[in-house]
């Protein structure tokens, strides 16, 4: 198993009995450091002290077992209004809101779509696409990216 994979497992792990959900997590280099980066969602929202909570909560599981022996930061935060679609759980929370998906490979004509996630099944998503109304299929295994794309006034 990769050192990622052990840290994801491991921050998991950490946060799987409490109100905390792991929405994203990476180890990654960022310039010359290494950075353990989380995104948790609150049912209630995310606030600093969640952050800080989340935190202390993960560095005192790698104090006791960390597998990186490489110096690197720890970065928790909310995963933002653009937060990424990662697992089938997410798509399902938010069908008919305004998404954004880049596939590995075209879809329907398409590699990246922007518009309404309009169904998710156990195979995948289907978008559509807010320039010309055509449906986009894109099975879980091709996407590469998704994220929500909100339209955000400020009037």
């Amino acid at each position: 198993m990769s050192k990622s994979a052990q840290l994801k497992e491991l921050v998991e792990n950490t946060l799987a009995d409490g109100p905390f959900e792991v929405v994203l997590s990476e180890f990654k280099k960022h310039g010359r450091d290494w950075v353990l980066r989380v995104f948790i969602d609150h049912p209630d929202g995310v606030t600093i002290d969640h952050c800080q909570t989340v935190t202390h909560m993960i560095t005192e599981r790698l104090e006791e077992f960390d597998p990186v022996e490489t110096e690197y930061h720890i970065e928790v935060s909310s995963p933002g209004v653009d937060r990424p679609l990662i697992k089938p759980e997410h798509f399902q929370r938010f069908l008919d809101e305004r998404v954004y998906v880049k596939a590995h490979k075209a879809a329907d004509g398409a590699k990246t779509v922007t518009g309404t996630l309009k169904t998710c099944s156990d195979e995948g998503i289907e978008v559509v696409n807010e320039e010309n109304g055509q449906i986009h299929s894109f099975a879980f295994g091709d996407i590469a990216k998704a994220t929500l794309k909100p339209i955000l006034n400020f009037s």
